[in-house]
């Protein structure tokens, strides 16, 4: 019997593995078009730079839903370095790859096991969605950080991602200070880190030095936006995905059910398909100078 359960673990580890190309197919069918339908209908109004820590290497997500995106900021905890187009991926990357497409975020679990490069990923997700003209470089005066420029959709665009840590230990205010302004700020699967002490400076640096945050239920806390920042809501709140760390908002499932908004059909975030899904933007009532 649990020789039985071994060959099933392996036959799994290696169909996620092997598919990502299956994956991306139906992610496109399914996913990508209600993405970008979302970001024309909702975020047409938010600037150029996009701000997504603790995304890893997702670009597919920003890039299809913010119609205005021209420069990307990632930040992560796996190594970068410059690496030519087109790549070919091994299967520890082929698993992480295929995660994002079934789930819509890489696992950090998954990432830390020997991931080598995460511009291998960012370049593959931009050859998935035809992007052109893709060169790579390293940034000056950073170690782990690489330059992405491209075309997509008629349009140069630029993706800058750096090995940086954003705890209170951690966090280089005075490195943040230099890639504002911050038009928007995207929290996606964030493994609840905003709600938590030990992010506390990251939070209130967001707080005050960002114009609108696009988020699930694990970016900034509903109650730290909901007196200085316009809500819009999409989707439904009810309850956390289990997760570690994940944290009821009473509040928030409150204003929720207020609202009674529809189902949204996206996979955003912890618990695709499992729990509803909840899109929430978040946009400064004042308008200071950021």
């Amino acid at each position: 019997m649990k020789l039985k359960y071994f060959l099933l673990w392996v036959c799994f580890i290696c169909m996620s593995s092997a598919f990502a190309g299956p994956l991306f197919d139906r992610f496109k069918d399914k996913q990508q078009q209600a993405l970008v339908d979302f970001g024309n209908q909702n975020l047409k109004n938010v600037g150029a730079h996009v701000f997504y820590p603790f995304g890893g290497p997702d670009i597919t997500y920003p890039l299809l839903m913010f119609p205005n995106f021209e420069v990307l900021t990632l930040m992560g905890l796996e190594p970068a370095k410059p690496v030519d187009a087109p790549v070919e991926l091994d299967n520890k990357a082929l698993n992480n790859l295929s995660s994002l497409y079934r789930s819509s975020f890489f696992r950090t679990i998954d990432m830390a096991a020997g991931l080598r490069n995460v511009a291998d990923l960012i370049l593959k997700q931009l050859e998935n969605l035809e992007a052109t003209n893709v060169t790579v470089q390293p940034i000056e005066g950073r170690t782990n950080a690489v330059e992405i420029k491209f075309i997509y959709n008629s349009k140069p665009r630029m993706i800058r991602y750096y090995k940086a840590g954003l705890n209170n230990e951690q966090i280089n205010l005075e490195f943040l200070e230099t890639l504002k302004p911050f038009d928007v700020v995207l929290f996606k699967a964030a493994s609840y880190l905003p709600h938590q002490k030990p992010f506390s400076t990251f939070r209130n640096f967001m707080l005050e030095n960002t114009k609108t945050f696009v988020q699930d239920s694990t970016g900034i806390p509903y109650d730290y936006l909901k007196d200085r920042f316009s809500l819009d809501l999409h989707g439904q709140y009810l309850m956390p995905y289990k997760f570690p760390g994940g944290f009821e908002q009473q509040d928030f499932r409150k204003y929720s059910e207020e609202l009674k908004k529809p189902v949204l059909d996206i996979c955003f975030g912890y618990g695709c398909k499992k729990v509803p899904t909840n899109i929430l933007i978040a946009t400064r009532k004042e308008t200071p100078s950021l």
